[in-house]
């Protein structure tokens, strides 16, 4: 098959009303979780229990009656955005200018990445190999390994600069309101509203994915494994500061924020397929 077949091919893929409103059930389920999360936050600041992350979320959910076919339906729509995103990066943005092509394959590589991880985690849980303390165990014993040598806590502290370097560009986009760009259309009342839900949300989210790159180059110095457990750490960071609560509190309101606009984003969000 030739590459203009094979983009051809993908263009009829992506032509499919069922594919793309699948693939954007996939914003939907990643703004959901993000809900969930910054409730639980706000919750933990009141004084209740809980463990704002990912898998926190997915444990709970996959005790439900019912949870494992959420799950599953959550797979589905991230594994779909995944592809989407996937394609293109390969046969996508192919009648743009250079600069323009070069940093809209950037940003649908770091979509393809963040939604066949998420793909590949939700469905850890829904078959039941995956929970809370297990994800966690995993996670302190491999940065335990990794801190026995000079090289490995070089490693870790080169994971958190780029983790850093994420939430920096986060935390610009949300500023500069780059987000609009991925929306079809910010005009009218749902369109403004998401262009201000994302700005809040990315600002939020970036701040949070910062410190998570502090937190895991520290713990490459500080010799503290549990400090490199992603999003969970930081939290639990917060949890213990004098302003703890104010602190979830406002993390909490920011991931919501972005998890609304997650959620507009699947209506009224950009899914190019010019191939």
């Amino acid at each position: 098959m030739s590459a203009s077949e094979a983009a051809a091919a993908a263009g009829a893929a992506t032509n499919s009303k069922i594919f793309e409103v699948i693939a954007r059930a996939g914003f939907a389920m990643n703004g959901l979780l993000h809900v969930l999360i910054g409730a639980i936050s706000i919750r933990v600041a009141t004084g209740h229990s809980g463990r704002p992350s990912q898998a926190s979320v997915m444990t709970d959910i996959a005790n439900l009656p019912e949870g494992f076919v959420v799950l599953w339906a959550a797979f589905l729509t991230f594994a779909a955005l995944g592809v989407w995103q996937a394609l293109e990066v390969i046969f996508g943005h192919r009648y743009r200018s250079t600069h323009q092509r070069v940093i809209q394959k950037g940003s649908s590589i770091g979509l393809t990445v963040i939604y066949i991880a998420l793909a590949a985690v939700t469905v850890t849980f829904a078959l039941g190999v995956s929970s809370t303390s297990r994800s966690r165990a995993k996670k302190s014993h491999l940065s335990l390994e990794l801190m026995q040598t000079l090289q490995g806590r070089l490693l870790l502290a080169a994971v958190g600069a780029v983790i850093f370097g994420f939430g920096v560009f986060f935390v610009v986009k949300g500023i500069r309101r780059g987000h609009r760009k991925n929306l079809d259309t910010i005009n009218g009342g749902f369109g403004r509203t998401a262009v201000v839900l994302g700005t809040i949300g990315y600002i939020a989210k970036g701040a949070i994915i910062c410190f998570a790159g502090v937190l895991v180059a520290y713990s490459a110095l500080a010799f503290n494994p549990t400090k490199a457990e992603g999003i969970g750490a930081v939290f639990q960071t917060m949890r213990q500061q004098q302003f703890g609560p104010a602190l979830l509190t406002v993390a909490g309101v920011g991931l919501i924020s972005y998890g609304l606009y997650l959620c507009c984003r699947a209506k009224i969000g950009t899914m190019a397929n010019d191939y």
